[in-house]
């Protein structure tokens, strides 16, 4: 099955948006800030394996073989040049297939969007399993909305928790190479009340990129791409 979802087609676009989830998050958390973005960007969303339209192919639990398929798949696309927006787990992901694709300078991708995600050199493993359900659960408890509500639903639960705990798994397990950057320019963002990764945090991505860099703060919590503002929306026009 297709890896990309487009919500809106726009034959006449000049950017193409893709968009990466977070741990657990699908395809369908940027249906919103497609509706919300100008024509001139196309959002493609990247569906992974395990989830949504894909629950029936095996969850990727390894963060260096999803980039390298993602960026198979992107390489093989038609049409306008790409930006790349990664969300929290989606950062470190869209920062790994930035680096796979051609990396050379001038970048063929035109633009990575970091998102409420400490940069790749300060990612530190929490030593848990979440493989295992009890400490799986005990994460969702205290994550977002989406998460929440799947812990207390049992048939919700059978069927988001193989993905969450491969994208957690994922994320455990990420070592980010020493030194590794990209060549395009890179725009950070941090939500105003997302204590656990604020405008100083984002700012340590500008280790990771010889092209330019910008940090940008928008009102919300570590899940403002849920519901994207106008804030939001002008930072990524702006910048493609």
């Amino acid at each position: 099955m297709s890896w990309f979802r487009t919500f809106i087609e726009r034959p006449e676009a000049r950017v193409r948006l893709v968009c990466l989830p977070y741990a657990g998050g699908g395809a369908g958390l940027y249906r919103a800030l497609a509706q919300r973005l100008t024509p001139r960007i196309e959002v493609v969303a990247v569906q992974y394996p395990g989830r949504q339209d894909r629950r029936s192919e095996a969850p990727i639990d390894d963060l260096a073989a999803l980039a390298d398929r993602i960026a198979d798949e992107l390489t093989a696309l038609d049409g306008p040049p790409p930006a790349l927006f990664g969300h929290s787990l989606g950062a470190t992901v869209g920062f790994e297939v930035a680096r796979r694709m051609l990396p050379r300078f001038p970048s063929p991708v035109t633009r990575l969007f970091v998102s409420a995600r400490r940069a790749p050199a300060d990612h530190r493993p929490s030593g848990r399993d979440f493989r295992d359900d009890a400490v799986l659960r005990s994460w969702a408890r205290r994550a977002g909305d989406a998460a929440r509500q799947a812990v207390s639903d049992p048939d919700l639960w059978q069927l988001a928790a193989p993905s969450l705990a491969a994208d957690l798994t994922m994320s455990e397990t990420y070592a980010a190479r020493p030194g590794a950057r990209v060549t395009c320019p890179v725009t950070a963002i941090a939500g105003s009340a997302d204590h656990g990764c604020g405008v100083e945090e984002m700012e340590r991505w500008k280790a990771h990129t010889i092209g330019g860099f910008t940090v940008e703060e928008v009102k919300g919590d570590h899940y403002f791409v849920d519901d994207p503002t106008d804030e939001l929306c002008r930072i990524v026009e702006d910048a493609v």
